[in-house]
């Protein structure tokens, strides 16, 4: 067990040391419902809502 405080100390060292304070979320929330439910289908580009069926399409 000691070993995992180790790894767990060193890696929570360099995570302060690049920065992760700096690095944004990624929100997943519908522009149009305003709910957590959008999901990306990488196949097609395109962003679409579960909840209310709010779609928006990405160039490839």
């Amino acid at each position: 067990m000691n070993l995992y405080k180790e790894w767990k100390k060193d890696v929570e060292e360099k995570l302060r040391k690049v920065g992760l304070d700096k690095i944004p979320t990624i929100v997943k929330r519908c522009p149009k419902c305003n709910s957590l439910s959008l999901e990306f289908d990488q196949k097609t580009g395109r962003v679409f809502c579960t909840e209310c069926g709010f779609e928006m399409f990405f160039p490839k």
